[in-house]
């Protein structure tokens, strides 16, 4: 009885082991299991705080990005920093122009070509009446108005020299140095083109009862298209041609060359322009016509204003004109409208800034008086109004940000806007 005994308890107590084992080994598991859960929980909100911090930085950035560039649309430059100065040695005739990097002073005693440094990179000396000039990418001419002496430069000094014929009255010329020149002869006026030698390439003979008087002219950047406005009269009513002529083998079957043209009845065109090879524009006195083509330029588009053209100005990529302002409020004295070279329109504002003088340089329009100056970009934005400490006669962009060359009545200063 008594091993009976013992042998009952003995099972009773490795039993209650075995539940109390089991019990154990139970709740180990559940506490591992919540362990594992509240490790996977503990994962989760971290990863929801790291995408919280991400997403917030990124809308942090996105924020300041924006502030950044709404500060630099709104801004306004309207301070000046001197960098430099010089006082001027050549004489009020002088009149300046832009050439690669470089600034062409040019008065009836010669040309001289300066660095944005102000130093003589060449000069040639001549004797002229009346200077007129053009330039093309690296090539300038130099022509005597009323005279017959045209010089051919480019960043490097001359590159020709030769006199016309007849009487010169217009000189324009291709990036190569191709010269296309309006003679006058008595009552026949001659658009004749020539190498930066003087040799001839086209005589083009016309008068006012034939084709009319050239106006104007211009030729392509690579030499191998001429546009001509003519004014003629038809039955005592002005009226206006514009001429494309083409001197390449595209023309050579044409008569004189001419491979396109357009009349306009009671209309002057004072000015035409190529912007490059393909596209030009024609300045009306009641808006612009705007012509595209490899080998045969034909109207694309036409603008219409209804107000006078006061300025035009334009570069190989965008072409603009200030008239009066059309606002019926009238809050604003001049409008200014600016069109890329297909003729789609790049900007357009109002502004009361009494100017004389306007210039296009790359994408900044350019304005001055004798008290300061006044820029806006070609998206009608305005970038800087100043107003300047000396009298204003010229304001050059020079190839640095917000850095140009003022000239003045007894210096030249170079300035940095802020």
């Amino acid at each position: 009885m008594k091993n009976n005994k013992f042998s009952f308890v003995q099972k009773w107590k490795a039993k209650i082991k075995e539940k109390i084992s089991a019990m154990r080994k139970k709740s180990v598991e559940k506490m591992q299991s919540d362990e594992m859960l509240s490790l996977s929980e503990k994962l989760k909100l971290h990863k929801s705080k790291i995408h919280m911090r991400t997403a917030l930085m990124c809308v942090f950035v996105v924020l300041v990005c924006a502030g950044v560039i709404t500060y630099y649309q709104t801004r306004v430059l309207r301070h000046y920093t001197v960098l430099s100065s010089v006082e001027r040695s050549d004489d009020s005739a002088t009149r300046y122009v832009r050439l690669k990097g470089r600034t062409l002073k040019c008065n009836p005693n010669g040309v001289t070509c300066v660095n944005d440094s102000n130093e003589v990179q060449w000069n040639v000396t001549f004797t002229m009446q009346s200077p007129i000039t053009d330039v093309c990418g690296s090539t300038a001419v130099v022509g005597d108005c009323r005279g017959k002496d045209v010089y051919v430069f480019d960043r490097d000094g001359q590159v020709g020299h030769f006199e016309v014929e007849s009487t010169l009255l217009k000189v324009r010329v291709a990036s190569q140095g191709v010269v296309a020149a309006v003679l006058e002869d008595g009552e026949i006026t001659w658009t004749n083109v020539y190498d930066a030698q003087g040799t001839v390439i086209v005589k083009n003979k016309t008068s006012m009862n034939e084709s009319g008087y050239p106006v104007d002219m211009d030729i392509s950047s690579d030499g191998q298209k001429m546009a001509v406005s003519y004014l003629g009269m038809d039955n005592n009513n002005i009226k206006t041609k514009i001429a494309f002529y083409n001197f390449s083998s595209a023309g050579k079957s044409k008569t004189d060359y001419l491979v396109s043209s357009e009349e306009y009845a009671g209309v002057v065109a004072p000015r035409v322009m190529f912007l490059d090879n393909n596209y030009a524009a024609v300045f009306r006195d009641n808006g612009i016509t705007f012509f595209g083509g490899r080998q045969v330029p034909e109207k694309k588009s036409e603008i219409s204003v209804e107000t006078e053209i006061i300025s035009a100005f334009y570069n190989d990529k965008y072409i603009g004109i200030i008239t009066a302002s059309d606002e019926e409020e009238q809050t604003h004295k001049y409008k200014m409208q600016i069109y890329r070279s297909n003729g789609s329109r790049s900007g357009k504002c109002y502004f009361d800034f009494d100017y004389t003088n306007v210039t296009l340089y790359d994408d900044e329009i350019v304005m001055h008086n004798s008290n300061g100056m006044v820029i806006y970009g070609t998206s009608g934005k305005k970038i800087a109004s100043v107003e300047y400490e000396k009298q204003v006669i010229d304001v050059i962009k020079t190839g640095n940000l917000n850095k140009y060359e003022v000239i003045t009545l007894d210096s030249t200063d170079w300035i940095k806007l802020n």
